[in-house]
């Protein structure tokens, strides 16, 4: 893949100008849109890692900041949450078998004791 960006600041200006271009249309940001806006393919984005990995992780980072503050449905951010950035609801440690409660129902009934 090719260099899109002459330079690392015009990687992020342009991300910049797509959040700015995002809020004033109230549009969730993301890859797929940013990419839409450059007039470039997602790969062509991703391959940009290569190019301006500090920037690219920022625009990462400044994409998730957006996500969670946006101003939309909680389950819109919640799925788009999990499946780019990883986001996990489960405490999985909480499902191993160690960390089970027994319930032991050895209590005598009442009519034994009456």
């Amino acid at each position: 893949m090719e260099r899109i960006f002459k330079t690392e600041q015009e990687f992020l200006d342009k991300f910049v100008e797509y959040i700015d271009y995002c809020q004033e249309k109230e549009r969730l940001a993301n890859i797929a849109g940013f990419a839409v806006y450059c007039k470039i393919c997602r790969d062509s984005f991703y391959a940009q890692k290569d190019y301006y990995p500090k920037a690219f992780s920022m625009i990462n980072d400044i994409l998730e900041d957006y996500t969670l503050n946006a101003d939309i449905y909680h389950t819109l951010k919640i799925f788009y949450l999990k499946c780019k950035f990883k986001y996990d609801d489960h405490n999985n440690d909480a499902l191993k078998p160690t960390n089970r409660v027994t319930i032991v129902d050895d209590l005598p009934n009442g009519d034994d004791n009456e």
